[in-house]
């Protein structure tokens, strides 16, 4: 599924990247330190279904992901990975957005 996250201004990995028990999956230098220094603004990472290669959808912030494996990981709760969550929502399910009723809008 497609998560958002946020990325070190230092190297450009994710900042996931940077927590300890990972520094052994890449060789950058800034990543292996354990200390990132992620940009505010997250990052969609969309992943795409195979066969087909249709878009999946997106994990709420805040939530586990990989549960039971070694993998197990929680996405950013922060408010700007809401705020940008629900924006991509809205886009690609427009009827969940709120709907204005009568003229009024009432």
């Amino acid at each position: 599924m497609s998560v958002l996250v946020h990325l070190c201004r230092g190297c450009g990995h994710q900042q996931a990247w940077h927590e300890p028990g990972n520094g052994g999956y890449t060789p950058c230098r800034c990543c292996r330190t354990g200390s990132a220094d992620p940009h505010p603004t997250p990052t969609l990472l969309p992943t795409v279904t195979s066969p087909g290669g249709i878009r999946e959808q997106l994990w709420e912030p805040g939530t586990q992901r990989n549960v039971g494996t070694m993998h197990a990981s929680r996405t950013c709760g922060c408010a700007a990975c809401h705020e940008v969550a629900a924006r991509i929502t809205r886009r690609e399910h427009p009827f969940a957005a709120p709907r204005l009723e009568g003229l009024s809008g009432r």
